[in-house]
């Protein structure tokens, strides 16, 4: 089932235009392909240049395009550039996030910092794609997490200063001291993911790196599970503890790790993601031993794919 029999556009007292599920989704199915009104680059150090920028893009826009824009919400109303503050109110950062775009229907997504749904830019047919990270029920709405990953603090002022959103979803409606716990889990799985990606550590102590990466995961588990976020952090995790094991010649532990980032990119992006079918060609390539250089063959941890798995008991 594809396009609008998977939601609907409905008002919600209080957010407007919003999109709900018009079925039943399944998690990893794809909700919504779409291209974008424009794109803007992100490079305007004066907001009189982005507002001209901005103007040239709209004027080139057909009449039922510009509707569509200035039909999209604007949280600043008051602001002295409409233009830049419509597109700030709306715009969705590309994969390398220099380049913004404009939806008619991705933009109506509303924010919850326990988001049922995760957009991904296609750069080679330049469309934006959304998944279901969680099973969806018939009626609910489709969420995105504008703040990703932020403390609490953080992402409060963040959401009140660029859209005027005091959220009050279930994480922002913790007790204080739930709230701290959640801060302190999600600075520490910033200074894991800085840890287990040096290179030095990586080389010379790849059991104290892939130990971290599984204390890094067991922590993405108890914060994020059940958010939009949490398959892609996961497979981020798993692809430090992947080049760990290449960097050793393990083989049979890289390839195990791989194909566990594989299934959580695909739920995430799809098959006709870049990336995602670059990961699948890497798979279905079957390394031979003559692949590997006659010297790493006595590697300490090396292995074939297909052998028992040498450093990934370290991630237990």
């Amino acid at each position: 089932m594809h396009g609008p029999q998977l939601y609907k556009i409905v008002e919600i007292p209080g957010k407007g235009r919003s999109l709900v599920a018009g079925v039943n989704i399944i998690q990893g199915q794809r909700i919504l392909c779409e291209r974008p009104l424009f794109t803007c680059p992100l490079i305007w150090t004066a907001y009189e240049d982005f507002e001209k920028h901005l103007a040239n893009i709209i004027a080139s826009l057909s009449t039922s395009e510009q509707e569509i824009f200035f039909a999209l919400h604007n949280a600043n109303p008051n602001n002295e550039h409409p233009l830049l503050a419509r597109f700030v109110t709306n715009a969705i950062a590309c994969r390398d996030r220099t380049v913004a775009a404009v939806y008619a229907t991705a933009c109506l997504i509303n924010h919850s910092c326990q988001a049922n749904s995760l957009g991904r830019w296609n750069p080679e047919v330049r469309v934006e794609t959304v998944h279901a990270t969680q099973d969806i029920q018939a009626e609910a709405e489709i969420l995105f997490d504008y703040v990703s990953c932020m403390t609490y603090g953080v992402r409060k002022e963040k959401l009140r200063r660029l859209w005027g959103i005091s959220c009050t979803c279930v994480l922002c409606s913790l007790p204080p001291n739930e709230i701290q716990e959640s801060d302190a889990r999600r600075k520490q799985i910033d200074e894991l993911f800085d840890e287990s990606g040096g290179m030095q550590r990586m080389i010379d102590h790849p059991e104290q790196s892939l130990k971290i990466c599984g204390q890094l995961m067991k922590l993405i588990h108890e914060e994020y599970a059940g958010g939009s976020q949490y398959f892609a952090m996961i497979a981020q995790a798993i692809d430090v503890a992947y080049r760990i094991c290449t960097t050793h010649s393990d083989l049979a532990s890289a390839g195990i790790l791989q194909k566990k980032s594989y299934d959580l990119r695909l739920l995430c992006e799809g098959s006709d993601s870049p990336l995602v079918r670059q990961m699948k060609s890497a798979i279905e390539y079957k390394h031979q031993d003559t692949s590997i250089d006659a010297m790493r063959r006595f590697a300490k941890w090396y292995s074939k794919r297909g052998d028992e798995p040498r450093l990934l008991k370290y991630m237990e």
